[in-house]
Protein backbone atom coordinates (compact mmCIF):
# COMPACT_ATOMS: atom_id res chain seq x y z
CA UNK A 1 0.00 0.00 0.00
CA UNK A 2 2.63 2.56 0.63
CA UNK A 3 4.08 1.77 -2.72
CA UNK A 4 1.08 4.04 -4.28
CA UNK A 5 1.95 6.83 -2.11
CA UNK A 6 4.82 9.18 -3.92
CA UNK A 7 8.54 8.92 -3.14
CA UNK A 8 8.47 12.68 -0.77
CA UNK A 9 5.38 11.66 1.00
CA UNK A 10 6.74 8.31 2.04
CA UNK A 11 9.95 10.11 3.29
CA UNK A 12 8.09 13.17 4.98
CA UNK A 13 5.71 9.96 6.92
CA UNK A 14 9.26 8.57 7.87
CA UNK A 15 10.54 12.05 9.05
CA UNK A 16 7.59 12.59 11.07
CA UNK A 17 7.93 9.16 12.56
CA UNK A 18 11.66 9.86 13.50
CA UNK A 19 10.57 13.08 14.98
CA UNK A 20 7.69 12.00 17.28
CA UNK A 21 10.26 9.61 18.52
CA UNK A 22 12.86 11.66 19.06
CA UNK A 23 10.09 14.43 20.71
CA UNK A 24 9.10 11.85 23.16
CA UNK A 25 12.51 10.52 23.94
CA UNK A 26 13.31 14.41 24.92
CA UNK A 27 10.18 14.42 26.96
CA UNK A 28 10.98 11.29 28.90
CA UNK A 29 14.34 12.09 29.89
CA UNK A 30 13.72 15.57 30.29
CA UNK A 31 10.87 14.58 32.93
CA UNK A 32 13.48 11.89 34.82
CA UNK A 33 15.97 15.01 35.20
CA UNK A 34 12.97 17.44 36.42
CA UNK A 35 11.91 14.40 39.13
CA UNK A 36 15.44 13.57 39.94
CA UNK A 37 16.60 17.57 40.76
CA UNK A 38 13.13 18.52 42.17
CA UNK A 39 15.34 19.33 45.66
CA UNK A 40 15.18 22.87 46.24
CA UNK A 41 18.45 25.10 46.47
CA UNK A 42 18.98 28.77 47.47
CA UNK A 43 20.44 30.80 44.95
CA UNK A 44 22.13 34.30 45.82
CA UNK A 45 23.29 36.94 43.77
CA UNK A 46 24.36 40.26 45.30
CA UNK A 47 21.51 41.22 47.79
CA UNK A 48 19.36 39.06 46.47
CA UNK A 49 18.23 35.88 47.74
CA UNK A 50 15.98 33.09 46.54
CA UNK A 51 14.69 29.29 46.97
CA UNK A 52 13.54 27.15 43.59
CA UNK A 53 14.01 23.55 42.66
CA UNK A 54 16.94 22.91 41.11
CA UNK A 55 15.82 21.79 37.41
CA UNK A 56 13.93 25.18 37.58
CA UNK A 57 17.88 27.26 37.56
CA UNK A 58 19.17 25.16 35.84
CA UNK A 59 16.65 25.97 33.27
CA UNK A 60 16.83 29.28 33.64
CA UNK A 61 20.31 29.57 32.89
CA UNK A 62 19.79 27.23 30.15
CA UNK A 63 17.73 30.21 28.44
CA UNK A 64 19.38 32.25 29.49
CA UNK A 65 22.98 31.15 28.08
CA UNK A 66 20.80 30.52 24.36
CA UNK A 67 19.85 33.88 24.45
CA UNK A 68 23.36 34.88 25.23
CA UNK A 69 24.56 33.49 22.98
CA UNK A 70 22.01 34.07 19.97
CA UNK A 71 23.42 38.28 20.99
CA UNK A 72 26.71 36.88 20.74
CA UNK A 73 26.16 35.78 16.98
CA UNK A 74 24.10 38.02 16.02
CA UNK A 75 26.59 40.93 17.36
CA UNK A 76 29.52 39.21 15.40
CA UNK A 77 27.23 39.42 12.34
CA UNK A 78 26.91 42.75 12.03
CA UNK A 79 30.72 43.39 12.53
CA UNK A 80 31.00 40.78 9.79
CA UNK A 81 28.84 42.58 7.76
CA UNK A 82 30.76 46.31 7.76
Amino acid sequence: MSDDQPKNVRDMNDRIGIGLIATLVVIVILAIFVIQNSDRVEVEFLLFGISMPLWLMAAIFLVLGAVLGWIWRWVRGRRSDR
